[in-house]
């Protein structure tokens, strides 16, 4: 059977924390994909009811303010070149 390729951006630490759960499983993480694409056409969905996500995972206020500000453009320095982006890095 042909196979098509599947790439996707996925936080390190999650990727980390949850392979070595699989691993314990004697799980690939391939299979496990295959496994989840799998159960989702079975049941036309989801496999799974989502946990809530947990206050740790959400930003604080002051994150989300910080965020809007730096799309706004605001508190944002920018650099014209390596060497005073550098210096900028290096004096913090």
């Amino acid at each position: 059977m042909p196979s098509a390729r599947l790439q996707q951006r996925i936080d390190p630490m999650l990727r980390k924390d949850a392979e070595m759960i699989l691993q314990t499983q004697g799980i690939k993480p391939s299979q496990a994909i295959l496994l989840f694409y799998t159960e989702v056409k079975r049941r036309g969905g989801l496999p799974f009811t989502p946990t809530p996500v947990q206050p740790s995972e959400i930003p604080n206020a002051k994150l989300r303010r910080d965020l809007q500000d730096a799309k706004r453009g605001r508190g944002i320095e920018r650099f014209t070149d390596k060497a005073a982006l550098m210096d900028s890095l290096h004096s913090l």
